[in-house]
């Protein structure tokens, strides 16, 4: 997981579906990832250089801010505002909490 240079904001995490790479650090830093052919990569960081056959290789973006930045917050009907304010003030109240308890049972 990490960012990329031409998205700063958006998390990113990439997979490969193929073998693992036993000599691949768990974190590596400034990382290039390149596409040599179909079904070969490359990566490069820390120093280091490691070649790998892969299936395919799977990006994939953390877009939520994006999605709700674009979605407006739905607003609570006045009902159920009122109704769980009258909730938390019967429960905050010992006599509240008393009868709250007996209209469970």
């Amino acid at each position: 997981m990490g960012y990329t240079l031409d998205r700063p904001d958006e998390l990113v995490s990439v997979a490969f579906a193929g073998s693992s790479l036993e000599s691949l650090p768990e974190v590596l830093e400034d990382a290039t990832i390149e596409r040599l052919d179909a079904t070969h990569f490359r990566i490069r960081g820390n120093g280091g250089e490691w070649e790998f056959a892969a299936a395919s290789c799977h990006v994939h973006r953390d877009v939520s801010a994006r999605f709700y930045a674009a979605i407006p917050p739905r607003i609570v009907p006045w009902s159920k505002r009122l109704f769980w304010r009258l909730m938390l003030a019967v429960a905050a109240n010992p006599l509240g909490v008393r009868l709250l308890r007996a209209m469970r049972r």
